[in-house]
């Protein structure tokens, strides 16, 4: 991450990692390789009696690439996680042990056994699903925290919905599992400890179960105060936030500056389609959205192409949508049907699944597969335009007055509102930090986006006076356009993120107050 300075190189923790080390019996040494921040050493690792590899879809390929490696080593090489839980059958021959699901039970009864030198079987599978309260807090002292932007925290598994293309329901079951808010506190202050000013709470639905994620926050809040207010947090939660005042005051005063929500299509049809039906009820999404925003928190989301109801009018109409909600950090995703969730069976049941295209591995009902790949990439070129992300983004702060009052009123509630000298030191820090992103750019041959920031700083943000976004909140934005932009770009040469196997068995910165 060349434009932050220092040694960071990943945004976010893995929390797989420092939670599996947790679990670890007292007489294991364990040591946590990440290779989003470090080269991973085989000759090292080779010393080792156990080792374990765990990833998402798509790290598929380099996982394997891994666990072929370690298979030359006498250690017992172990695989686990989201991805060997719905597609175990790809790494029988990869591993000498697999665990598929959760591990809170299996991983220690792993090790246990090794020690007594008992016989493993080649599978393990929780028989229960783990109850999260009794769930250990995470090694953070393990992880090279200075090489990450931001911790990871788990607060739930689970969700309430049953949107059809989902694997959280079918993984972590419908029906949400919490640790207690003293948990929760410990972990807190696990990751002030470790030196992390920023954390994300990565539950798929923070609010799943709204008592429990209240009483919580009524802690968080508590801690917060008590520490000066140490971490910025970053959570996900779904659309039916808006329909809750109180949690969004709560959720504003525990810190928590930004929200993801998986919004998916403006397109109603779609909606109902994929039973995503806490988007369709209720106020129409976007009065929802502002609801959320003038509340005080940012919003990012997730939006998804290629439903059955989806033609090729849906990319427009995407656009349209996210231009007028004001949503700067829109993440597009292609249709992917994962195996265990209703959507894969009901492809197969239908026989529409079709590998022949890994990047679209089902047969589209409202256009063809070219079609969707072509309006998918042009839908990312048009977003992540410099001038249209930047104008997303200052929509969605001087356009938005009650978000700005109630982000003043929280800074001044809590002391954090920035004075004269603070504000002078942030400013020369964001000068600083923007010349490293040019030169970054620049060494990219990207030196057009550069221009194109000086450009919308003086023609988009400098006219709005009284209500401009500060430079050193406009600077961070540039470096989040820089890191889109690239997403962009492989989307247009054809890179469309979670690209399955054709061997698949059937299957922010917190906003200163103008």
């Amino acid at each position: 991450m060349p434009f932050v300075g220092g040694d960071k190189r990943c945004w976010t923790v893995t929390g797989a990692l420092p939670a599996l080390a947790a679990l670890a019996p007292p007489h294991c040494t364990v040591e946590l390789v990440d290779e989003n921040v470090e080269e991973i050493d085989f000759a090292r690792l080779a010393r080792f009696d156990v080792i374990g590899v765990t990833g998402m879809v798509v790290q598929a390929e380099r996982m394997k690439a891994i666990l072929a490696r370690l298979r030359e080593t006498e250690a017992v090489v172990v695989v686990g996680g989201p991805y060997v839980s719905v597609a175990e059958s790809q790494f029988a021959a990869l591993a000498d042990v697999r665990f598929i699901g959760e591990a809170e039970e299996t991983w220690p009864a792993f090790l246990e056994a090794l020690a007594r030198r008992e016989p493993v079987p080649e599978r393990y599978e929780q028989a229960e699903r783990t109850d999260m309260a009794r769930v250990p807090p995470p090694r953070y002292d393990l992880l090279k925290a200075d090489r990450y932007m931001m911790a990871s925290l788990q607060f739930s598994r689970g969700c309430p919905f049953r949107c059809e293309f989902c694997d959280i329901i079918t993984i972590f079951g419908r029906r949400p599992r919490l640790k207690t808010p003293e948990q929760m506190l410990a972990e807190f202050e696990a990751v002030r400890v470790a030196g992390f000013r920023t954390c994300f709470l990565v539950d798929d639905n923070f609010i799943g179960n709204k008592a429990k994620a209240k009483e919580l926050l009524h802690a968080l809040i508590g801690w917060q105060k008590a520490n000066g207010y140490p971490l910025d947090i970053t959570t996900e939660a779904s659309i039916d936030l808006a329909d809750d005042a109180e949690m969004i005051d709560l959720m504003r005063e525990a810190n928590i500056l930004s929200v993801f929500i998986g919004i998916e299509t403006p397109r109603a049809a779609s909606l109902n389609e994929v039973r995503k039906i806490q988007n369709v009820r209720g106020d129409p999404m976007i009065a929802r959205l502002r609801r959320i925003r003038d509340g005080g928190l940012q919003i990012a989301a997730g939006f998804i192409v290629g439903f059955d109801n989806d033609d090729e009018a849906i990319f427009d109409e995407q656009a349209a949508f996210i231009e007028e909600a004001a949503i700067a950090f829109a993440l597009v995703a292609v249709l992917t049907p994962i195996p265990t969730t209703p959507l894969y069976d009901r492809l197969v049941r239908e026989g529409r699944l079709d590998f022949a295209d890994h990047e679209v591995i089902f047969r589209p009902k409202g256009m063809s597969r070219e079609a969707l790949k072509r309006g998918y990439a042009a839908l990312m070129r048009r977003l992540y335009e410099p001038d249209a992300f930047l104008a997303r983004a200052l929509g969605g702060y001087a356009g938005a007055h009650g978000y700005r009052a109630a982000r003043r009123r929280h800074a001044e509630a809590t002391g954090r509102r920035p004075g004269p000298l603070a504000r002078a030191r942030a400013a020369v820090g964001a000068v600083r930090l923007a010349r490293r992103l040019v030169r970054t750019v620049r060494a990219e041959g990207l030196g057009r986006l550069g221009a194109a920031y000086f450009g919308a700083w003086w023609r988009l943000n400098r006219p709005l006076g009284r209500a401009r976004m500060p430079l050193p909140d406009f600077v961070g934005l540039c470096l989040y356009h820089w890191h889109f932009h690239r997403i962009a770009n492989g989307a247009r040469r054809g890179a469309f993120g979670a690209v399955l196997p054709a061997d698949l068995p059937l299957f922010d910165q917190d906003a200163r107050a103008a």
